[in-house]
């Protein structure tokens, strides 16, 4: 009988939740190219303002 060993079974396991965040993540480039969306203009654009500062930290 062709026993598998833990590391094996957790392997296979680790390359499963891999392969459907991937066919996930794909699945939402296809939507976005099948609707003429582009993804990353959806995203807000980055400012140092967004970031808190140690001042803003500490005198909350």
């Amino acid at each position: 009988m062709n026993q598998k060993t833990e590391f094996q079974k957790s392997m296979e396991t680790y390359a499963f939740i891999i392969a459907m965040t991937g066919l996930f993540f794909i699945s939402i480039v296809v939507a976005a190219m099948a609707t003429d969306q582009n993804i990353f203009s959806m995203l807000p654009d980055f400012s140092w303002d967004m970031i808190n500062s140690w001042d803003d930290i500490f005198n909350k």
